[in-house]
């Protein structure tokens, strides 16, 4: 009972200060009605090379635009990717048996109608996989860590959208 009082106390300074320094929902409508949401949907995602650019440019537009990309977007996304791989973990015949996986992405956030930067960066997702005797497996293995990497990637990328798009309405 003694400690319920203080708790109470606590959270509700901790509330306050929260919307004192202005922190809003990212995805929760503003005072006009308008919503990260609807802006998202009426992101571009221009083209990303290789099939892994494939892979995370329809991993982003089912993100960003469930239902289709629009017919006249207000924004564009463009993304360039960039993968490496370095084997590790080595056996007494100095063979790998673990591959480290990166996938890096420089993305740039434009709005259309100005020309103005809205956000960019880069951001970087990173897996590894089992490097066996099968070299089908192996390669098996390192799709699926392209995969994972590019599910990784295109969600940090949506969630920088949504950042730029909330900072600047």
């Amino acid at each position: 009972m003694k400690l319920r009082v203080p708790f109470i106390v606590i959270a509700l300074v901790a509330l306050t200060a929260l919307s004192a320094c202005g922190f809003r929902p990212l995805y929760a409508e503003d005072r006009s009605g308008q919503s990260t949401a609807a802006d998202m949907s009426q992101v571009e995602v221009s083209l990303i090379n290789d099939r892994v650019g494939q892979i995370t440019r329809n991993l982003l537009i089912e993100t960003l635009t469930p239902r289709g990309q629009p017919s006249n977007p207000a924004y564009t996304l463009n993304v360039e990717l960039t993968e490496t791989t370095s084997e590790q973990g080595f056996t007494k015949d100095n063979e790998a048996t673990i591959a480290d996986y990166l996938l890096s992405a420089n993305y740039k956030l434009t709005r259309r109608s100005d020309s103005k930067i809205l956000r960019d960066g880069k951001v970087r997702a990173r897996t590894s996989y089992n490097i066996v005797d099968s070299d089908f497996a192996s390669l098996e293995a390192e799709k699926a860590a392209r995969r994972d990497a590019a599910r990784t990637l295109a969600q940090q990328l949506a969630n920088q959208v949504a950042v730029g798009l909330r900072a600047n309405p």
